[in-house]
């Protein structure tokens, strides 16, 4: 319980609070993850939030919350499972997703949802979505504050304002890229350019996610490793 009340609030590993960004049956209720969760819930929207532009669907913000604990699973990358799961569990799950996420929405400053519509508007100045930024779980907000640090020459100086330091990160057009998408760093040497991708919701995921795949493995057995694969390798090439 412990340890997943603490991804509920800091996202250590994503793994219970990426699962949880879905809708629910609740089967046995506790208080503190019901609190936690809701922290966690607001924490996906936040994350969103930064990584969509000034006017979006509803879909498009439930499955860029939905795909959060995909990103940096090993699975989506290797033809074992399918490409279109995230589109898929949106798609069958609207009204549940919108019951879930409506309130929290609205909740936020700057951000325009009328419950009968399904096109979402929110304020994009360096303002506004520095109180997101500032706000994320620990666990990622200190990954992009370390990817910052090593490119921004002057961090230390903008450091030294609080509210400037958040508010030039939350203005870097790169942001969403920084937490979802990739930013790039090219390395010249030699006339070979190296690319090297940070992604930070994926970096968070990707460790216990394939740990979690390794443990599957080993638990279940080869044999029937490979039978579940087969099925998964299928449903891989029906999402081409």
């Amino acid at each position: 319980m412990d340890n997943l009340c603490s991804d509920l609030l800091n996202w250590n590993t994503l793994y219970l609070a990426g699962r949880m960004h879905k809708p629910l049956r609740i089967i046995k209720d506790d208080a503190r993850v019901r609190l936690t969760q809701q922290v966690n819930l607001v924490s996906a929207v936040r994350a969103a939030l930064l990584t969509l532009p000034e006017e979006f669907s509803e879909t498009e913000l439930f499955e860029r919350i939905a795909g959060i604990s995909y990103s940096g699973d090993p699975r989506m990358l290797l033809p074992a499972e399918n490409r279109g799961k995230v589109g898929n569990i949106v798609r069958k799950q609207g009204p549940q997703f919108k019951e879930l996420y409506h309130r929290l929405v609205v909740g936020l400053p700057g951000v325009h949802w009328p419950l009968k519509e399904s096109r979402i508007q929110q304020d994009v100045s360096p303002k506004a979505r520095s109180a997101h930024l500032r706000k994320l779980p620990k666990g990622l907000l200190e990954r992009v504050k370390r990817n910052y640090a090593m490119r921004l020459e002057n961090v230390e100086e903008l450091q030294a304002d609080e509210g400037m330091y958040w508010m030039h990160l939350a203005g870097d057009a790169n942001l969403p890229k920084v937490l979802v998408e990739g930013n790039f760093w090219f390395f010249l040497t030699e006339h070979v350019f190296d690319m090297l991708y940070f992604i930070e919701m994926s970096n968070i995921v990707r460790y216990p996610a394939t740990i979690q795949s390794l443990k599957g493995i080993a638990s279940a057995g080869l044999g029937k490793s490979l039978q579940y694969t087969s099925g998964k390798i299928n449903k891989w090439w029906r999402g081409l």
